[in-house]
C-alpha cells in the first residue's frame, strides 16, 4: 500500500507540474546538473543549453541559465561549474527545505550539522550551511529579517559562501 501512496503522489506531482524528484539541492548543487561538471557534462544532463548572457560572453567567469530549471543560476569559471543558485520557491533541498521556509525549519531539518553565522546585510537574517564530509562543497542557504529563507545554494568551497 505504501508503493501505492507515493505513486499517486509522483503521478500527481506529474500531473501539477511539478520538478523532478531528482532535482533537489545538495552540496552539489541542484541535480542533475552539478558544481565539478564541465558546461557540456552540465548540458548533457539537463537535456538542455547553460545561456550566458550576451554580455558575458568570452568572460571565464560566467552566469548562466537553463529552460531544464527556470529559476536558478549556475555559476562557471573557466567552463566549470562552481555553485548552483537559486530565489525560486519551486525548488528543494534534498531534505525538503525551501525558498520562504522558516528558519526554524531549517535548524529543525539539519540539526547540529547547520552552521549559522549572522548575515552581512540583514540584522535578524543569517547565513546557514551544511558542509560536505569531505570538507570541499556546501550547500548554503541565506534569511532575511522575517528569518524566512530567501536564497539557496550548493557547490565548491570557497565559492558557494560568496554572497
Amino acid at each position: 500500500m505504501h508503493f501505492a501512496h507515493r505513486l499517486v503522489a509522483v503521478l500527481l506531482a506529474l500531473c501539477a507540474g511539478a520538478v523532478a524528484a531528482e532535482d533537489r539541492f545538495g552540496f552539489y548543487g541542484l541535480s542533475p546538473a552539478a558544481a565539478g561538471q564541465t558546461v557540456k557534462e552540465a548540458e548533457k544532463a539537463l537535456g538542455a543549453p547553460l545561456v550566458a548572457p550576451a554580455a558575458q560572453k568570452g568572460r571565464s567567469c560566467q552566469v548562466r541559465t537553463s529552460s531544464a530549471q527556470p529559476g536558478v543560476q549556475y555559476v562557471v569559471d573557466k567552463g566549470v561549474i562552481t555553485r548552483i543558485d537559486t530565489r525560486d520557491k519551486r525548488w528543494s533541498t534534498v531534505r525538503g527545505v525551501r525558498v520562504g521556509d522558516s528558519e526554524a525549519l531549517v535548524r529543525q531539518v539539519y540539526g547540529k550539522r547547520l552552521n549559522v553565522s549572522p548575515h552581512p546585510y540583514f540584522e535578524r537574517g543569517h547565513r546557514l550551511s551544511v558542509v560536505s564530509a569531505d570538507r570541499k562543497y556546501a550547500l548554503v542557504m541565506e534569511s532575511d529579517d522575517a528569518v524566512r529563507i530567501i536564497t539557496m545554494r550548493g557547490g565548491r568551497l570557497p565559492m558557494v559562501e560568496a554572497l
